[in-house]
């Protein structure tokens, strides 16, 4: 079995158009697939980031096998690594939600089935976002009215705050 090699967040960042091309033109299964399999790489890529290059990191973050080669595994490392704060680990766990509605059911769904406006309605992450200078909510509410803008602005802005996370963070190994 051939490792699918992760993404640095450089090549991600130059992936993000055509990420939000598929947000805001493609039907809703491909945007809840795509958005979140593109959060899932960036949460790989920071994780990446901060381990120590190796081995023992690129066989963790395998996605065939690797214990944080999964969305919830990644997404809990980088909580507890204090890399995300709860909020938006709150938000990573409602997208795994969302795409394992849409994934695992028979039928074709949308963001208009109860169930997934009901999970949509749990995105806190961005509505919670601040101007820095004023303290106003940073996006008008309107913004988000409705699920699938509401996912789609999550992914948006929560996948770009883990690049820019990404950019930041660099391990430095301990002195022996």
């Amino acid at each position: 079995m051939t490792r699918r090699s992760l993404v640095p967040v450089e090549g991600l960042s130059k992936d993000g158009q055509s990420v939000y091309d598929v947000l805001n033109d493609e039907p809703d299964l491909s945007a809840v697939l795509v958005g979140t399999s593109y959060v899932d790489a960036c949460l790989g890529a920071l994780l990446e980031g901060f381990f120590l290059k190796g081995s023992v990191a690129s066989e963790l973050l395998d996605a065939k096998g690797g214990a944080l080669g999964s969305f919830k595994s990644r997404s809990d490392a980088c909580y507890c690594l204090g890399l995300i704060d709860k909020r938006m680990y709150q938000d990573l766990l409602v997208f795994a939600e969302i795409r394992n509605q849409f994934a695992h059911h028979h039928l074709a769904l949308n963001f208009a089935i109860p169930e997934v406006t009901e999970q949509c309605e749990k995105l806190a992450y961005v509505a919670g976002l601040k101007d820095g200078g004023s303290g106003e909510q940073l996006l008008n509410s309107k913004l988000l009215s409705t699920p699938r803008n509401k996912f789609v602005l999550s992914v948006v802005l929560i996948s770009q705050r883990l690049l820019i996370k990404g950019l930041e963070v660099k391990h430095v190994p301990p002195q022996v």
